[in-house]
């Protein structure tokens, strides 16, 4: 569901109200939230439910691949969005927060029994 909503929120014209802050850090910081919490929800349930090796290797690849074709996509083929090297920078550091405190998220999920093995 959260990348179907990354998908969605890349692909459509959004005519947001300005804000009093600058919108291009929110832009990234929304980026950065985006891509950690898809590339958290998916190492949980690549570990929970396929129980696969090498995950935040998985994870990483998987995720930068998703952001760079979609930032590739609103670059060459939607006129009303732009490819941003930037955005694909914060999907990257959101990835690598992932990919480095994944055992540590891990740990407070199965402590929390949030996932019933």
């Amino acid at each position: 569901m959260i990348g179907l909503a990354i998908v969605v929120l890349s692909v459509v014209p959004l005519s947001l109200p300005p804000l009093n802050t600058n919108a291009l850090d929110t832009d990234k910081i929304a980026h950065f939230l985006a891509y950690f919490i898809f590339s958290t929800c998916l190492g949980l349930a690549l570990s929970f439910d396929w129980r696969l090796k090498k995950i935040k290797l998985i994870v990483f690849v998987g995720a930068f691949c998703f952001g760079t074709i979609l930032e590739l996509i609103q670059g060459y083929h939607l006129l009303h969005r732009t490819f941003d090297l930037f955005d694909l920078l914060a999907n990257l550091v959101g990835i690598c927060t992932f990919v480095f405190s994944g055992k540590t998220i891990e740990k407070i999920v199965v402590k929390s029994g949030i996932f019933i093995n």
